[in-house]
């Protein structure tokens, strides 16, 4: 309905405040269904509410009317500064217009980053303004931007984003991602925040965000920047995880390469790996830098089994736990898609974002045993600012449920099952990382020979020689089943183990992997099995 111009804030207020007597009357005689003022599922009925209040959204926009979950711009929307406005605005020390949909202008910190166009507001969250929400019902509820919440005394209390794995989500929810996600790289009120956003991880490829230190927690923050900026276009959206793991012999063929709704495929190899296919297609879609997206599919990726035999260190094993979930799983999944994403600007591809989101979901899992794990002092007494992230340290990071800017996330474990074969049913991955879940099974039910890290990968990430054959040896240990029963039992699991051990769920590897052997420089950079498993471990 359009206002006439005399309409104003104090007739408005007037209006409403007449509608809501009487809805209140209604609400006492018994005839009328109590609403919630702010969008909110209620459990029990399962339906979105309305309401008409001279209030804020939840971005801060006042607005009158009717306000639906799945309509993100009220029914009379102010005239605001588009994002591109207010980000050139707040560049300069002149003060920017306030605006609902974004967090007050911040300095930039010149000393730590002298970035040229991106403010803080466009890649941080907008959810401080949401406490204290009110809801109707009890028990868990979901407030029109998805968040996960409950009801308590009339107030949404522990909200969190959730986040799902990329074939567990409904095809509307894929589609909607992939929008979202177009559109930020397209539209020009996003693109600027969205290229200069991308572009930090090339430029800052080789400053340390993939050493041991910042290496986790900066791609934590890197995957909660953006998903920061696309919930500015629909707070709806989260950036899921793509487990690959699920499909490790056959991930060429997942759902997440179909063209609708999807990544594309892989590239042309005709035509230098240039995607030909899906939202992102060449020449059609632009990464940032202007480079052509490519990709060169080869290879079988790392399986869900022996994801969850390296999620079995202990947290004394942290340095080899870290190297191998980075070496073995991280880096050798970025150059089996190949292409753009076995470079430094893997962040142009889009997928990226779906396999960071696994690798900070394992890192999350493990973080799970046990509050020993999850307040590891590494991190959590890491006050230093990472490079390019306005300040974010890694222990403002380390906790999922606590992130910055009142985030808190919620990761759904997928619906499918993961590893199956003729001894055992299919087992998920969630019971195969469990203490009690003896590690001798997996052993029987890592797919041979384990996947190794590509040598182009060790020069992209600039691996040491030491390094190399570290990822080598576990790939290798992984591959021998011999071998491995004989290094379980070593840490006290199955007929004959080892009494020097006493079993607690979890498996040291550093003692095998580190000790001195024959292994020389030729076999290090091989991208071939080794034949060095007799000279690695000898007799246990």
């Amino acid at each position: 309905m359009k206002l006439p111009n005399h309409f104003t804030s104090h007739t408005m207020k007037g209006y409403c405040f007449v509608l809501l007597l009487f809805a209140s009357v209604l609400e006492i005689s018994g005839h009328y269904k109590p609403y919630d003022p702010y969008g909110v599922y209620d459990s029990n009925d399962g339906y979105p509410q309305h309401f008409c209040e001279l209030n804020e959204d939840e971005f801060g926009r006042p607005y009158l009317g009717p306000y639906d979950r799945y309509v993100h711009r009220p029914s009379v929307a102010p005239v605001v500064p588009s994002p591109q406005s207010f980000c050139s605005a707040a560049v300069r020390e002149e003060p920017a217009p306030r605006i609902a949909h974004q967090v007050p202008p911040m300095k930039r910190r010149q000393a730590e980053w002298s970035w040229s166009g991106v403010p803080t507001p466009c890649i941080t969250s907008d959810e401080c303004n949401l406490k204290g929400r009110r809801c109707v019902g009890k028990g868990t509820v979901y407030d029109r931007c998805g968040r996960r919440c409950t009801c308590e005394d009339g107030t949404l209390t522990n909200c969190c984003r959730v986040r799902k794995e990329w074939r567990s989500m409904p095809q509307a929810e894929r589609c909607l991602f992939i929008k979202t996600f177009v559109k930020a790289s397209k539209h020009p009120d996003w693109k600027p925040c969205f290229d200069e956003l991308i572009k930090r991880h090339g430029i800052l490829f080789g400053s340390g965000i993939h050493t041991q230190p910042y290496f986790l927690p900066w791609h934590r923050w890197f995957i909660l920047s953006l998903e920061n900026l696309l919930r500015k276009i629909d707070c709806r959206v989260t950036v899921p995880y793509w487990d690959w793991s699920l499909e490790s012999q056959v991930w060429t063929n997942s759902i997440v390469w179909k063209s609708e709704c999807g990544f594309g495929g892989d590239g042309d190899q005709a035509l230098n790996g240039s995607v030909k296919s899906g939202p992102f297609k060449q020449p059609e879609w632009k990464a940032p830098n202007g480079q052509i997206l490519t990709r060169e599919f080869n290879g079988v990726l790392p399986d869900c089994a022996v994801v969850a035999m390296t999620q079995r260190m202990g947290v004394s094993q942290f340095n080899t736990w870290h190297g191998r979930l980075q070496s073995n799983l991280h880096d050798a999944v970025h150059c089996n898609i190949g292409g753009t994403m076995c470079t430094s600007e893997a962040a142009n591809d889009p997928i990226f974002f779906l396999h960071h989101g696994f690798v900070d979901k394992m890192w999350s899992d493990w973080q799970n045993h046990g509050a020993a794990f999850k307040n590891l002092a590494y991190y959590t007494q890491n006050a230093d600012a990472m490079p390019g992230s306005e300040g974010t340290s890694p222990s403002s990071l380390y906790d999922l449920q606590n992130q910055p800017g009142c985030v808190s996330i919620c990761l759904e474990h997928p619906s499918r099952p993961c590893c199956s074969n003729t001894t055992y049913s299919p087992i998920c991955v969630q019971d195969m990382i469990r203490p009690s879940f003896s590690p001798l099974k997996l052993a029987d039910i890592i797919h041979k020979p384990c996947p190794k890290t590509f040598q182009k990968a060790f020069d992209i990430f600039h691996y040491t020689l030491e390094e190399r054959m570290l990822s080598n040896r576990y790939a290798d240990l992984l591959s021998d089943y011999d071998t491995l029963v004989a290094v379980l039992r070593s840490n006290g699991y199955g007929a004959g183990a080892s009494s020097r051990f006493q079993s607690d769920g979890f498996v040291d590897f550093g003692m095998h992997l580190y000790r001195p052997t024959i292994f020389d420089k030729e076999t290090a950079q091989s991208d071939s099995p080794s034949k060095c498993i007799p000279f690695l471990y000898g007799e246990l």
